[in-house]
């Protein structure tokens, strides 16, 4: 980077012991000036956990998945392994450690949650996050696709890096997935190789209804996730525990005597050590003394609660190695203070749980005993102050009084007076409890006299305001304490960012260093990488500092190879080729000792730059509110088009100073969903919204991607006057009438608080509660800038709200100061407007398919496909459509079929992740799969004389499109529904009747009538008769032609077939006789049916 400065870690290379110069009256050990902290390294990623190895090599964990291997001897820390981790929220890589055999074994332990897992649980987990409560029309059984597993597994050490293929997966944790918080991990072992593994509760402290207070909600349809007696509480689980196993050689195990539980005892298991633990961060188990110690999370309540129970405490605990417990947790915290059984349902107070006696655990989700054993007190706990514990630990929140706590267990300190180290702590830290506060950012010492406690000392070690003092780098949210080989402390700090590498986070050494101490080697270059080589970087090692005068060495080794390749304060070095190189620095002292620091030189590939364009940074929104964001990125090699599928945002609930992660996304834009039952952690809580994107690169010439990054922190609009970031003269002051129980006082002229960042974007006004009288200021980037708004509290007694517009406010981001006049206390600001909350609608669409009807007149002939289509701003939470006019709306989330046959007017619509509902659509699909109905009578299929006649009545009906027309033949030849025909004139013969129906969509039906004209004896009779009346034959010739037929008749009758057809033949020459039959017609018909007489008489 150009023109960056980076620092890197600074190593003693030789240790020379010198004698402490310590105050009157104080042990040697305690004078700090003979300690110094030692940045090993500050390439850690987003630290989680350590293990120093025999030979003071480091591994730790980031929760991406990364393993580290820093290296003191060389300065060098680089990634040897990454593990594909489930990460959402806390969830991912989590502890490392090395088999109390490592020497011989070689197994390193690790705890994380895989990405893929095996049954019977889903292969993957859901994206995102689950909801806080079921989807309309779902059961219970929905839930199992959040469950998943942290596991315990173990791996072959190589020398430098893990064999990740000799995995053994000791032991799984289940837990419920896509939700914060509480996942602990950390693992240790006792004298008898047996190992104890710590669960958190896998519970988030803003449970809907839980406030501060024990997250106990199993009301109907809420996430199980909520009820944290089904984990920390629950005889039957493993969560919110500290297990106990006996691993085997084939990754097995065992359960060693003398747990909780004995092994088969019903509705328990026989793996707890202890239970009812909340999030046991850190823990230690210490062989020399035989103990089980670990720090324990609270919740967040602020203040007791006479309907619900105790404030937030958090705890330090202590119990022999042979001694199981409870702790207490969900059902009490401290000193057995009891919360009260509260009914999440119906938000009332019911029975005070009994941890002395043993609590009831009338969970919904409870596997386990419906009693759970009686609770141990803490050894020790503490709130917000000095006045929320006894009197003698007020340390525990004074050694550097900061807002929130973060116990962190610690290892126990065993001094040896055989070990050669020169750098390893005096006798007078032996067998002392180390501590660490990530919140308060302090370690410190506990003195227990006996395994099972009590602490009789608290002392802190190694105070900020010495390291200060020292210009050596502070001790910042410290994750994990470890004493190496060399009786040195290894120190994790995590810094003040969020779920990311922060610059202030450091692997550290801190060694007992009477006399002289180590330089402090820093480097600075002009650049750090380039797209391309050549590439010439000036180094600069003037920055780096030394306690003592005197001279300094400068050597300069530019490609990590072992050799020192230049000296000098200054130097500058040309890379010809592509690659990464690791550059050193080595400063020496004149008596010898030397520190190192390291810094990566990348010629081929610059990291990519991450901007987050919208919204700005410090912008104001409510919890619940959806957030629009875009996401822009720039890269010298790739070009400012990022692969949006890289670009991975986390937002995070910001709580004091740190923060719960919430939700995962990828994308250039979307919408961040923040939680609405936030506020949950507590009235009296400073939460707020943390996001953090990063993107890495495609890399170049065979250097892997480089990561970007951008944070962006998000105000709710009501801000609490004492959250202020900074202030000047103004008193905290405890009010129960103040909207979070504490109020800024001694608020007078030349006092001020400030917020950083802030943002007005959105912001139409400000409502300020205050009481007394006087005039707050607000003002831009400095407390003596012009006023931007002034706010006006006018006398009065109690508080008084005032509404102030801010149509002056300033663009963009910066810090806020208040002012005052003096006479006025501030309780709150309530800052009005969207801020920059999602209220633009979804934009809609629908198409149809086919995109065109395939019948006529405008109707579909089959099922036809909508598909509803959105975009947003932020993001479309849901499609819908209707078929009842807006009534019932359905999901459109994938295609819909549309299959009901009628005029369907379809009505649409999108709704985004803030609630906001675009205007509804319309679009109509007339859809008519059926072919019309056929009516036909007045003919039957049979046969029919010829002097007969039929009356054919026939119809079409169609329900849908209606009937376009019905039409019929018979022959080829039309006819008229309901019209006679007489049957002679269609011929002897068989026939067929063709109705055909057509409706209005194009289906068409054919019904047909297959029927035969005969003819006989009678039926001619009948047409002589018909056709005389007719006027067709004439009287003579109608005379003629029966009296002709009637001997036919009598010679057929009397079975002289030939005489008959004899008789039918001069019948025949009659009826041609036009004298006799005057219409060709009926003379055609006649000697027809004639001639087929004769037919029927020769067969």
């Amino acid at each position: 980077m150009l023109g960056g400065i980076l620092t890197a870690l600074t190593l003693p290379l030789t240790m020379l012991a010198t004698p402490a110069h310590a105050h009157p009256g104080h042990d040697p050990a305690t004078e700090w000036s003979s300690y110094e902290k030692i940045t090993l390294t500050k390439n850690i990623g987003e630290p989680i956990d350590m293990a120093v190895l025999p030979d003071r090599r480091v591994l730790h964990t980031a929760r991406n998945g990364d393993i580290r291997l820093t290296d003191a001897a060389t300065g060098i820390t680089k990634v040897v392994n990454t593990v594909p981790v489930y990460a959402n929220s806390e969830d991912g890589l989590q502890t490392i450690a090395i088999d109390p055999e490592f020497a011989e074994n070689k197994w390193v332990y690790v705890y994380y949650a895989p990405k893929t897992m095996t049954s019977p649980y889903p292969a993957t987990t859901p994206t995102g996050s689950a909801p806080n409560s079921l989807p309309a029309g779902a059961d219970a059984s929905y839930w199992d696709q959040w469950k998943g597993y942290n596991q315990l597994s173990r791996f072959k050490w190589t020398g430098d890096a893990l064999d990740l293929s000799t995995e053994q997966v000791i032991i799984k944790v289940e837990t419920q997935r896509g939700q914060c918080c509480h996942v602990a991990g950390d693992m240790d072992w006792d004298a008898d190789g047996n190992l104890y593994l710590a669960t958190g509760d896998n519970t988030p402290a803003s449970a809907p209804g839980a406030n501060g207070y024990a997250p106990n909600n199993d009301a109907p349809g809420m996430n199980p996730g909520f009820d944290s007696r089904r984990g920390a509480g629950n005889t039957n689980d493993l969560r919110g525990k500290i297990l106990r196993i006996t691993p085997r050689e084939d990754g097995s195990y065992t359960i060693p005597a003398g747990n909780l539980f004995a092994p088969e005892t019903a509705a328990t298991r026989p793996e707890i050590f202890v239970m009812g633990v909340r999030n046991p961060f850190r823990m230690d188990v210490d062989p020399g003394t035989g103990t089980v110690s670990w720090g324990d999370y609270g919740p967040d309540a602020g203040t007791p609660d006479a309907a619900r129970g105790p404030l937030g405490y958090v705890e330090w605990n202590v119990t022999p190695i042979g001694k199981p417990m409870n702790g207490g947790w969900p059902y009490c915290t401290g000193n057995n203070f009891n919360y009260n059984n509260w009914d999440f349902a119906a938000s009332a107070a019911r029975e005070w749980f009994d941890c002395a006696g043993g609590a009831a655990n009338t969970s919904r989700w409870n596997t386990g005993l419906a009693k759970v054993p009686p609770a141990v007190p803490a050894d020790l706990y503490y709130g917000d102050n000095n006045t929320h514990q006894p009197a003698e630990w007020a340390g525990l929140t004074d050694f550097d009084p900061q807002s929130g706590q973060g116990p962190m267990g610690g290892p126990v300190y065993h001094y040896d007076a055989a070990n050669p180290s020169t750098t390893k702590f005096p006798q007078y830290w032996d067998k002392k409890f180390f501590f660490s506060e990530f919140s308060q950012d302090y370690l410190a010492a506990f003195t227990v006299t006996q395994p099972d406690g009590p602490v009789t000392a608290i002392e802190q070690f190694l105070p900020n305001s010495a390291l200060k003092t020292m210009a050596m780098p502070i001790t910042d949210s410290p994750m994990d304490l470890e004493f190496g080989p060399d009786g040195s402390l290894y120190v994790l700090d995590y810094g003040d960012g969020f779920f990311r590498a922060n610059p202030d986070a450091g692997l550290y050494r801190i060694d007992y260093a009477p006399g002289n101490k180590t330089p402090q080697a820093k480097i600075v270059v002009d650049r750090s990488s380039s797209s391309a080589a050549p590439l010439t970087v000036a180094f600069s090692a003037a920055s780096s500092q030394d306690t003592e005068p005197g001279p300094l060495e400068y050597d300069w080794d530019f490609d990590g190879d072992g050799t020192f390749d230049a000296t000098g304060v200054t130097a500058s070095h040309t890379y010809t080729e592509s690659g990464q190189y690791v550059a050193r620095l080595r400063v020496t002292d004149a008596e010898g000792k030397a520190g190192l620091t390291s810094i990566e030189i990348t010629v081929g590939n610059t990291a990519p730059e991450v901007t987050i364009q919208t919204p700005g940074n410090g912008s104001f929104f409510d919890w619940g509110n959806t957030v629009p964001f875009r996401i822009g990125v720039t890269d010298e090699e790739d070009g400012d088009t990022p692969v949006c599928g890289r670009v991975q945002w986390t937002f995070g609930l910001g709580h004091d100073v740190h923060a719960h992660p919430e939700t995962t996304g990828t994308g250039c834009s979307g919408g961040w969903p923040t939680p609405v039952n936030a506020p949950e952690h507590g009235e009296t809580e400073n939460i707020f919204g943390v996001v953090v994107v990063n993107y890495r690169d495609n890399g170049a010439g065979g250097i892997p991607g480089a990561l970007g990054e951008a944070t962006l922190i998000l105000n709710p609009k009501l801000t609490q006057a004492e959250h202020a970031d900074a202030s000047e003269g103004v008193t905290e002051t405890a009010d129960e009438s103040a909207s979070a129980r504490s109020k800024i006082t001694s608020f007078d002229a030349g006092d001020w608080i400030a917020y950083d960042p802030v943002n007005f974007a959105g912001i139409t006004s400000v409502k300020t509660q205050a009481s007394g009288a006087g005039t707050l200021s607000l003002r831009w980037n400095s407390a003596t800038a012009d006023p931007f708004a002034t706010v006006t509290v006018p006398a009065g007694t109690g508080w008084q709200t005032v509404n102030t517009a801010l149509a002056d406010a300033p663009e963009g981001s910066g810090r806020l100061y208040v002012t005052s006049t003096g006479g006025v206390d501030v309780d709150a600001f309530t800052f009005v407007g969207d801020g920059v909350a999602d209220r633009t609608p979804p934009t809609v669409s629908a198409t149809l398919n086919p995109a065109a009807p395939n019948g006529e007149n405008g109707w579909y002939t089959g099922n036809v496909t909508l598909t509803v289509t959105a975009t947003d701003n932020a993001t479309v939470a849901s499609r819908q459509y209707s078929l009842d006019g807006g009534t019932t709306w359905l999901n459109a989330a994938n295609p819909v079929t549309l299959s009901a046959e009628s005029a369907n007017e379809v009505r649409y619509r999108a709704t985004d992740g803030g609630g906001n509902v675009s205007p509804i659509g319309t679009v109509t699909a007339r859809i008519d799969k059926t072919p019309p109905t056929l009516s036909v009578n007045g003919v039957e299929s049979k046969k029919y004389g010829d002097s007969a006649s039929i009356k054919p009545v026939f119809s079409a009906a169609d329900v849908t499109s209606g009937v376009a027309s019905v039409t019929a033949t018979i022959g080829g030849a039309p006819i008229t529904s309901g019209k006679p025909i007489t049957l002679w004139r269609l011929g002897l013969g068989k026939h067929k009747l063709t109705v055909t129906g057509k409706d209005k969509a194009g289906h068409v039906t054919e019904q047909t009538v297959e029927f035969e004209i005969t003819t006989s004896f009678a039926d001619v009779r009948a047409l002589i008769d018909y056709f005389k009346k007719a006027g067709s034959v004439t009287s003579r010739g109608a005379t003629a032609l029966r009296s002709q037929l009637d001997k036919a008749v009598k010679q057929a009758d009397r079975g002289k077939k030939k005489d008959a057809i004899k008789e039918l033949e001069q019948f025949v020459k009659l009826a041609r006789e036009s004298r006799n039959v005057s219409d060709r017609a009926a003379r055609d018909t006649l000697v027809r049916d004639a001639q087929a007489l004769i037919v029927q008489l020769r067969a």
